[in-house]
């Protein structure tokens, strides 16, 4: 908890019970939720919270490194804690479509198929955004696969 209320600090945000709870929420639970389900969730112990300050704080968080945002089903935007070594170095994230979960792969998968890319598409990279999508070990046993 504390690395990431040191991100917010440096973010220039202030540190609020919302904002703790938020990121309380996001470290209990491991896996990605919508700002909807935060907010549900949250508001029977924090009493008067409005759904859009869910939604701007996660977002600010999100802009920080703190929270990944995916685009799931239906177009709708889910959010996970990221727990890389240093959220600033470029990496990717994989997602468990049983359980939510979310894992970090450190390093960049594209690095290597950049120039490939480039030459095929006569497009030249300026960023790349990877999110991969599996069963984590735990929901395969449950599958009994």
């Amino acid at each position: 908890m504390q690395r990431y209320i040191r991100m917010l600090r440096e973010g220039k945000l202030k540190i609020t019970p919302r904002r703790e709870a938020i990121l309380a929420y996001f470290i209990k639970e491991g896996k990605y939720a919508t700002p909807e389900q935060v907010w549900k969730k949250l508001r029977i112990s924090l009493g008067r919270l409005g759904l859009p300050t869910v939604y701007r704080n996660m977002e600010e968080m999100h802009q920080l490194g703190i929270l990944v945002k995916v685009e799931g089903v239906e177009n709708r935007f889910y959010y996970g804690l990221c727990r890389a070594e240093d959220p600033q170095v470029h990496h990717h994230h994989i997602i468990c479509q049983g359980c939510h979960k979310v894992r970090e792969v450190e390093g960049c998968l594209v690095g290597s198929l950049s120039k490939q890319i480039e030459a095929k598409t006569g497009f030249k990279l300026t960023g790349h955004t990877v999110h991969l999508q599996g069963l984590c070990q735990s929901c395969i046993i449950a599958d009994g696969g």
